[in-house]
């Protein structure tokens, strides 16, 4: 009998056993399929991972190949790399060759300019250059910084291009300059936007330590307003042009059929708070169906507009260089539609309509460049204001080095040598003080040739000095042609009107 149990008790252990040693084996097996679908889980992850990388390449080779602007952009900013170094180089080389050693280093004050893609800006930089300043300009991104190259720049930035979503930005980068440069004086250009986002940002850079060339933002709104200034001009009993002024489409459009537009030119400038920002201008077709085919803007109450009649004769450019409410330098340029330049003239009543514009305070001091733009009525042969704008106009190229001095106090490092013959009075002084003592004094290596009376400005002649030529050679070299270039890339990008309708 305990035989029996015996066995009996061992059958059951083996049974224990087998089935124990089939249940490991077949977690054994789920183990081992489990883990070969893992393997080829991660495997075919990893080969769409690969195919959607090459798709994704042979994608972007494609759109390479059949987007000829982006190929003609990456290859115009690898030849820019490898140009800037060789630039870079012979700028030295030029400075080295043309200041000296102890002019380099000692310790000098610095100026800030702005919009430094434009000729004004280059000649700027030289005026306080050689009025013994160290020279700091800056320049908006995507913009040909033509100053970069000038041996009178010391250092060039980029800086974000302000608008309403961006002023602590923009504001931001120009302290940044301030505190990294120890700037003195800041002078906007103002060229590429409105100089509304620099009066903004002068509190600012006043705290740090840096003195503003541009007037305020109540005076900023007041004169670049197109609809402000015609407003002054009347309460001052300047003549003003034909004007009316816009709210909606609707006014616009009655305009329109009151035949408004048949004789004459017009121009749709931007008004209020939005436009003196845009500085948009729209020259106005004659007839409502051409109106039509253009692309409409808006007009409401938040972005109102003024439609100012040409008065038809000719037409002048100012750079009026204001002090403490002071003209303290004018110059006047009548625009040569014929052979689309500006030509240097010395008009008296525009002086005269100058000291009378500004006889009436502001109601603050008033700092900066200001370029007005005044015509002569065909009917009654007045002058009239068609607009304002803060700023340095292309007529500054006309001053010569005696210029700085008029606007900050003369460094102590000043050479006399290295800047134009003081005129008689420092109260004033006008085109022809400047070209009366450029053609009194003989010529000196360190000046710059002045433009003359009665001569169109050639961009060519105010870029060129022997002792900074990379400017010249920069825009004539680079920046026009790649101006044609991207003129050429745009328009195939973007068709006629016509073949979009």
């Amino acid at each position: 009998m305990p035989t029996v149990i015996i066995s009996q008790r061992r059958q059951q252990q083996r049974q224990r056993q087998q089935q124990q040693q089939q249940t490991i084996h077949q977690d054994q097996s789920n183990i081992e399929r489990n883990n070969g679908s893992l393997l080829s889980w991660i495997l075919s992850w990893y080969f769409g991972l690969l195919s959607g990388l090459f798709h994704s390449v042979f994608n972007a080779i494609g759109y390479v190949i059949w987007a000829p602007a982006l190929w003609a952009s990456a290859w115009v900013y690898l030849f820019w790399l490898i140009l800037q170094l060789p630039l870079t180089a012979l700028k030295w080389f030029i400075t080295v060759l043309h200041t000296p050693a102890y002019e380099r280093s000692r310790n000098k004050r610095c100026v800030l300019i702005s919009g430094g893609s434009t000729v004004q800006a280059v000649h700027l930089a030289r005026n306080f250059y050689k009025a013994g300043a160290r020279v700091v300009v800056c320049e908006f991104d995507g913009l040909f910084g033509l100053a970069r190259f000038s041996t009178a720049c010391s250092k060039f930035y980029t800086i974000p291009q302000p608008g309403p979503r961006n002023v602590v930005q923009y504001i931001k980068a120009l302290r940044d300059i301030v505190q990294r440069e120890k700037v003195a004086y800041y002078i906007p250009v103002s060229a590429a936007s409105t100089a509304y986002y620099d009066a903004l940002a002068k509190p600012h850079l006043e705290v740090a330590g840096c003195e503003c060339f541009v007037p305020d933002t109540s005076e900023v709104t007041a004169l670049d307003d197109p609809l402000e200034m015609l407003r002054r001009c009347r309460l001052l009993g300047l003549p003003i042009p034909q004007h009316f002024l816009l709210r909606s489409q609707q006014d616009l459009f009655a305009l329109y059929e009151r035949n408004a537009f048949r004789t004459g030119r017009y121009m749709m400038l931007a008004a209020g708070p939005a436009g003196m920002r845009d500085r948009a201008k729209i020259l106005l077709p004659p007839t409502v169906r051409e109106l039509r085919n253009q692309r409409q803007n808006e007009i409401s109450d938040r972005r109102p507009w003024v439609v100012i009649r040409d008065p038809g004769g000719d037409h002048f450019i100012t750079c009026t260089t204001l002090k403490e409410s002071r003209i303290v330098a004018n110059v006047t340029c009548r625009v040569d539609e014929d052979r689309g330049g500006l030509v240097p003239e010395e008009r008296p009543e525009i002086a005269r309509w100058l000291e009378r514009f500004f006889a009436r305070s502001f109601g603050g001091r008033i700092n900066g460049h200001l370029s007005f733009r005044l015509a002569l009525s065909e009917e009654t042969g007045e002058l009239v204001s068609i607009g304002c704008r803060v700023g340095v106009g292309l007529p500054y190229v006309c001053h010569t080095g005696i210029h700085p001095r008029l606007v900050w106090k003369p460094c102590r490092h000043f050479s006399r040598q290295n800047s134009a013959v003081r005129s008689g009075t420092l109260d004033r002084q006008s085109l022809s003080d400047a070209v009366a003592s450029a053609l009194k004094q003989p010529a000196t290596i360190d000046q710059t040739a002045p433009h003359l009376l009665g001569t169109v400005l050639d961009k060519r002649e105010s870029l060129f000095v022997y002792w900074d030529p990379l400017p010249y050679c920069a825009y004539y070299h680079l920046q026009l042609p790649f101006r044609r270039v991207a003129g050429v890339i745009r328009a195939q990008h973007n068709p006629p009107l016509a073949v979009v309708q």
